[in-house]
């Protein structure tokens, strides 16, 4: 079978074009495949430099001690703004009694506090499982009548707290009466617990 396509190799100008032209084109794709895997390494080696260089300049500042003692003085500042509470009810029960006193300072009328039940048990879940699991999140829901001036002045309070107060949502209806409708959220540290025996 060999003998006889050498023969017609031979004899047989289109087959020796055929053939070549295969070899063309397979030689054309080695070379482009090879193109290709030469382009690639190139952006990776570029990229890993970059990397490299950043890395090295990273290393090369020597003010390391500096952003630590930085690092520790946001975190001290961070931390008291947190709420304190020595269990979640407590919690719940401090900022409730601190909005009560907040919307009575601003002169809210017919003022309604409702706590947010299970959500915050939801939120702690999710912290815990993405390792935060030293804060509760207390949520409330304050309703009033809407009076510019009320909810002006409540807002500022909120705001100036030592304590910081996240304000989720604020909506404004219409009818029957104007009323405001707050959802508002504070961070609470939970307390510190006694070290396991044996540590």
């Amino acid at each position: 079978m060999l003998d006889q396509f050498l023969s017609e190799f031979k004899n047989n100008a289109r087959l020796r074009i055929a053939v070549a032209m295969v070899f063309a084109v397979l030689w054309l794709y080695l070379i482009l495949m090879m193109r290709e895997a030469l382009d690639t390494s190139a952006r990776e080696y570029r990229s890993a430099s970059v990397k490299l260089g950043k890395l090295q300049s990273v290393m090369n500042q020597g003010d390391w001690t500096e952003r630590l003692n930085a690092a520790k003085t946001l975190q001290a500042e961070m931390e008291s703004a947190l709420w304190r509470g020595d269990t979640l009810g407590l919690a719940r029960a401090s900022f409730q009694d601190w909005l009560n006193q907040q919307m009575q300072r601003a002169a809210a009328s017919r003022p309604v506090i409702s706590m947010s039940p299970g959500n915050e048990e939801a939120t702690n879940e999710q912290a815990r499982a993405a390792g935060i699991d030293d804060l509760w999140k207390v949520s409330a829901r304050l309703v009033f009548d809407f009076n510019p001036e009320s909810l002006n002045k409540l807002l500022a309070q909120i705001m100036v707290h030592a304590h910081h107060v996240a304000i989720e949502s604020m909506r404004i209806t219409k009818e029957p009466v104007p009323r405001v409708e707050i959802v508002a959220s504070a961070f609470f540290q939970k307390p510190d617990r006694p070290p396991s025996p044996g540590r």
